[in-house]
């Protein structure tokens, strides 16, 4: 649940699509309203910290993006009540292109937070030239300093840190027995975290994170689920049943021309795992095309682009730029 891996668009920028879930605008309400209210802080630092946290979640997450990109992978963004996850349409075609995936993420976390400390050491006056700049590169340097060691080094699935311990167990075990040391190290490291930050820190938002991490681990322990799909650079992602029976309702959404329905069908699709190349473009195309109808063209566009360029397609983007040029 708090871990959704969809939710409400919010924009599209360099052809990645970055939505929030409902429990991400809870915890922001939280920063900006509750904190205050218990006499942590003001409203102001409260809208500063969130907007610093939003800054930080979208560099770490567009890091992992932008890596995404290269191979092809067809990422998004979703922020949900923990963070954020870059969701890839495709699996990587090999652990090393993975690892790069996934080191990119906290690699531009550190480089921000170099980048801020930077700011305090050479541009001191800039910092405290006003009660908001403190706060906000205070926050800026924390955040990203602090949460990029915490998600890089702890072996915690679905954490950076365990991914990568994952791949690492992947070159001595079969693809099962890795995802299962894999969580086990996860639920073993999370549950002192969960305790110590309970106790010694008084954080209740840190406890938190440590029981749903923990459930979401056991869950996926007693599944047995391999964590990544791919075997081989030469392995091929199979469609689910479960992704068949959404396409199926999303093609129906189309041909009723419910688009509402379409794209939100679409969008879920890509939020629950890798599929097929065939599939993924069918999907591009029933999220472009639903999306343009809706009359959300530069929106549309960046789905369209995706899809096989075919004669249907090319004529949707056409009338996409024109509508866009209308405005």
């Amino acid at each position: 649940m708090l871990f959704e891996r969809r939710g409400y668009p919010l924009f599209t920028f360099w052809g990645v699509e970055v939505s929030a879930s409902m429990w991400y605008g809870i915890l922001m309400g939280f920063v900006i309203v509750l904190w205050p209210a218990l006499g942590a802080m003001t409203v102001i630092d409260g809208v500063i910290i969130a907007l610093a946290i939003t800054v930080s979640l979208l560099a770490h997450e567009y890091g992992h993006a932008a890596v995404a990109k290269k191979y092809n992978l067809s990422p998004s963004i979703v922020l949900h009540a923990f963070g954020g996850f870059c969701i890839t349409g495709r699996e990587a075609r090999s652990d090393a292109d993975d690892f790069r995936v996934v080191i990119a993420g906290p690699a531009v976390g550190l480089a921000l937070a170099a980048l801020v400390g930077l700011v305090f050491i050479f541009a001191p006056g800039v910092v405290a030239a006003s009660p908001v700049t403190s706060t906000l590169f205070g926050a800026l340097l924390w955040i990203n300093l602090v949460w990029s060691l915490v998600n890089l080094l702890l072996p915690v699935w679905p954490l950076d840190g365990g991914r990568l311990f994952n791949l690492f167990m992947r070159r001595f075990q079969p693809e099962r027995k890795a995802g299962e040391w894999t969580l086990k190290a996860s639920i073993f490291t999370v549950i002192p975290v969960g305790i110590l930050g309970f106790i010694q820190f008084q954080s209740l938002l840190v406890a938190l994170f440590a029981v749903f991490v923990l459930m979401d681990n056991m869950q996926a322990l007693k599944m047995g689920r391999p964590l990544v799909q791919r075997k081989s650079g030469r392995s091929k992602n199979k469609a689910s049943s479960f992704h068949e029976e959404l396409l199926a309702e999303a093609e129906k959404a189309m041909s009723e021309e419910d688009w509402q329905e379409a794209a939100r069908l679409g969008h879920h699709m890509r939020s629950v795992g890798s599929m097929p190349s065939k599939m993924l473009d069918r999907v591009w195309m029933i999220i472009g095309l639903a999306t343009m109808e809706k009359g959300d063209y530069e929106e549309a566009l960046s789905f369209l682009k995706r899809a096989p360029q075919k004669s249907k397609i090319k004529r949707a983007i056409q009338r996409c730029e024109e509508a866009l040029e209308e405005e």
